[in-house]
């Protein structure tokens, strides 16, 4: 299923993608149609229920830029701390009711968004891919570092969802 060809989905800098098991077959498919390069969670894992910290630590030490769309990891420390001592860049997905391909073409819209993150983080973060609502109500990709190395050596924890960015 290519993305229509008046679209620029262009390809975040020179990185790898990992896709988490929960991101399924169709999402990491339509990013590689559109020229992402992407590891799914299959490719390496198989279907073996890696946990969290696991997975994450691998794509970690591969160099991978994290996907998920497990929303339960901002809460899980075990899997936190793999992110922030193993170097990790994670984005987690949020789009509430969206299928695989609106969820893939949200990410693709936020390429730029992904761009500055990964160009102002040097160091491990987690941050969140999620839609807000612009001018007259029109949702748009939105893009926003939750945690980075620094405040979590500092013992700060994820902060609460924030209300404008929509499931």
């Amino acid at each position: 299923m290519k993305r229509r060809s008046d679209t620029n989905y262009q390809t975040p800098l020179d990185l790898t993608f990992f896709t988490d098991r929960n991101l399924g077959k169709v999402f990491p498919r339509i990013l590689r149609e559109n020229g992402w390069p992407v590891v799914r969670y299959g490719d390496h894992y198989g279907e073996y229920p890696a946990p969290d910290d696991e997975w994450i630590a691998f794509a970690a030490r591969q160099g991978y830029v994290a996907l998920s769309l497990d929303r339960n990891i901002r809460s899980d420390p075990v899997a936190i701390r793999a992110v922030m001592e193993g170097g990790g860049r994670l984005f987690v997905v949020r789009g509430k009711n969206l299928t695989s391909p609106q969820m893939a073409d949200l990410v693709l819209a936020a390429v730029r968004g992904i761009h500055r993150v990964l160009e102002e983080q040097s160091e491990a973060f987690i941050a969140v891919i999620g839609r807000k609502s612009g001018k007259a109500g029109v949702l748009k990709p939105d893009v926003q570092v939750r945690l980075t190395l620094e405040s979590w050596r500092r013992g700060k924890q994820l902060p609460p969802e924030s209300e404008d960015l929509l499931l």
